[in-house]
């Protein structure tokens, strides 16, 4: 499969270009140590099935759904600014999924974005560190909603496509009318990937 007839090529971040997935599953649930064990595992198990929600919901959805708490301001910022902290480090050493930089290769002369939900001066940071950046249009992440991020995409770039590992990405492709394609390899959510009516490739490799 290849994606010659399309103008512009939309990855998500996590899973599709990082090997981040698991490092970010782990980076909240070492900050949520102090709670209880049982209510930890629940939000890492929603955190899972839920990639590419931003952080700004997880916090809100633990706070209110997890802990059953009313929304407390200080410690919505505290697990922020906290888990900020892990992913600036976790970036600095995640390791770029198989096959990336041939399909960066292949692809170089269509449009080629990043729209994720992890947070967006973080990822323009972390791209320019990681020597990255070059290669994308634009690097856009959360707090903007992915659906909107791929809804302005879209209105400059009439024939897209997004590739992503999650639902999020799944459902900001369908609701801007644009192909979808699941990437597994990488990907914590067992439902899609075993979801035959998705299109579904392994690794990025799958696609030159």
């Amino acid at each position: 499969m290849t994606l010659d007839k399309y103008e512009a090529i939309i990855l998500d971040c996590d899973g599709v270009i990082f090997d981040s997935n698991n490092l970010k599953l782990n980076a909240f649930r070492n900050i949520l140590s102090n709670y209880n064990e049982d209510i930890v595992n629940k939000f890492i198990e929603y955190f899972k099935n839920n990639f590419g929600t931003s952080r700004y919901h997880l916090a809100k959805v633990f706070i209110e759904e997890f802990l059953k708490q009313e929304f407390n301001e200080e410690l919505y910022q505290k697990i922020l600014d906290s888990y900020s902290k892990k992913c600036v480090l976790l970036y600095e050493k995640a390791d770029i999924t198989i096959n990336f930089f041939e399909f960066i290769d292949k692809y170089k002369d269509k449009n080629l974005f990043v729209a994720s939900g992890s947070a967006e001066d973080e990822l323009r940071r972390m791209f320019e560190i990681r020597k990255l950046d070059n290669y994308f249009v634009e690097i856009f992440g959360s707090p903007t909603k992915k659906t909107e991020i791929v809804k302005n995409i879209v209105k400059e770039n009439k024939n897209t496509v997004m590739i992503g590992d999650a639902k999020s990405d799944m459902l900001a492709a369908k609701e801007n009318n644009i192909d979808f394609i699941f990437m597994s390899e990488y990907s914590t959510n067992e439902e899609m990937i075993n979801d035959k009516n998705l299109c579904i490739v392994n690794n990025l490799g799958c696609l030159m």
